[in-house]
């Protein structure tokens, strides 16, 4: 049996990350005893990891579905954030059909399986603008989606794609999924309508009309909602 090595642990090193003031420091201990400090930002400590990784494969992608704002992968699962660009649909609300009914530019972030199962759904509301890191975003103002933008499908399975470039029918396949009142918050619009009132309410507008009189501003922005999976 093969003895132990005897390591000198006179001089090693620690990272500890300090939260309150967004560094890294790294701890030295000499031979003497002393211990040195030294403050990173991780930007820096990203950098000069990324320049000394020297591997010249890339991951592709592949086409990506139309409207596609962002794409994150690894080798387990791929997220997707889509913009939509229909600012109307074809809705129900429990027993009532809303057809054409106005909708304001939603944006909606895809956990994908390997598989092509969709695994998760999230669903914002921005502002309705050219897409940009900045723009802002806006409470949900119907039901089934929790207070972290996670949709809630109930009995309903998430579908499957083969092929991800069909993924650009999640958004009108979501939207298309019966309604209720589950999770439903008045304060999540400007009016302090039920859902019932709400929806009556809207059915005859144009969409713009959510933007001047509806959303309620989330005050984060559609880059906080891309990272935010």
């Amino acid at each position: 049996m093969a003895r132990p090595e005897n390591r000198d642990y006179t001089r090693d090193s620690c990272i500890r990350w300090s939260p309150e003031r967004g560094l890294l420091i790294v701890e030295e201990k000499k031979e003497d005893g002393v211990i040195s400090c030294q403050q990173i930002d991780p930007f820096d400590l990203y950098c000069a990891l990324n320049e000394g990784y020297n591997n010249k494969d890339f991951l592709s992608s592949g086409f990506l579905p139309e409207h596609c704002l962002s794409v994150a992968m690894n080798g387990s699962e791929r997220y997707f954030v889509l913009w939509n660009p229909e600012l109307r649909a074809d809705l129900t609300y429990l027993n009532t059909e809303y057809p054409d009914f106005p909708l304001p530019r939603l944006v909606f972030g895809i956990r994908m399986l390997n598989t092509g199962r969709i695994a998760e759904c999230s669903i914002g509301v921005a502002a309705d603008e050219s897409p940009r890191p900045e723009t802002a975003m806006y409470e949900y103002p119907f039901s089934n989606v929790h207070p972290d933008r996670k949709l809630c499908a109930g009995n309903n399975v998430l579908p499957r794609y083969k092929n991800i470039l069909s993924m650009k029918h999640f958004p009108r396949y979501v939207l298309g999924l019966p309604d209720n009142d589950d999770l439903y918050d008045r304060e999540h619009n400007r009016l302090g309508l039920g859902h019932a009132e709400l929806m009556e309410h809207l059915k005859d507008k144009d969409p713009a009309y959510y933007y001047t009189d509806v959303l309620v501003p989330r005050g984060d922005t559609l880059g906080d909602f891309i990272i935010g999976r």
